[in-house]
């Protein structure tokens, strides 16, 4: 089971913002954080604020915030909210459905409960779960604050071509 790149950077804007969920942050700083482009994070901060994940203020002071405490938004829900479809094989599509196999094989079954049963493990996190090991570190350089955020692996910035693959 697989999320898109998408989903994943929706995940960490999230987990980034429940470090310190009395603060505002931009998505510059995010972007530079993660090391990940700018302006796919601004689709990204504008489907999360579509969904009623975070609050987003504009203006001087501005930026973005969780809407609800960590302990309120559940990993399984923003994985379901951003991702587009859960077609794990082609024949789940009814569109793209051309395999011959069909309607005998028992494949799509198996991956359905399968897939559901990724979900519903999903559903038993919450943000606040996500922080639970952690590494104290300051999460922008103009802020003083100290918070706390996962060891992260250093990438490369995606291309435009990369943005549609999934992880």
């Amino acid at each position: 089971m697989q999320i898109t790149r998408y989903t994943d950077y929706a995940l960490r804007v999230l987990i980034y913002l429940s470090m310190s969920p009395n603060r505002q942050a931009n998505i510059t700083e995010i972007a530079d954080f993660f090391n990940i482009s700018r302006n796919h994070l601004v689709k990204v901060v504008h489907q999360l604020g579509g969904k009623g994940f975070i609050k987003t203020t504009r203006g001087k002071g501005g930026g973005i915030s969780l809407q609800h405490p960590p302990e309120m938004i559940s990993i399984g829900e923003v994985v379901r909210s951003m991702e587009t479809h859960f077609n794990w094989v082609e024949c789940f599509d009814p569109v793209q459905q051309r395999c011959q196999l069909l309607p005998s094989c028992g494949l799509k079954h198996l991956l359905a409960c399968a897939g559901n049963a990724y979900l519903q493990v999903l559903d038993t996190a919450t943000l606040a779960d996500m922080l639970a090991n952690t590494a104290p570190l300051q999460l922008a350089p103009h802020d003083a604050e100290i918070s706390r955020m996962p060891n992260k692996d250093v990438k490369n910035k995606p291309t435009k071509a990369d943005t549609n693959k999934t992880m």
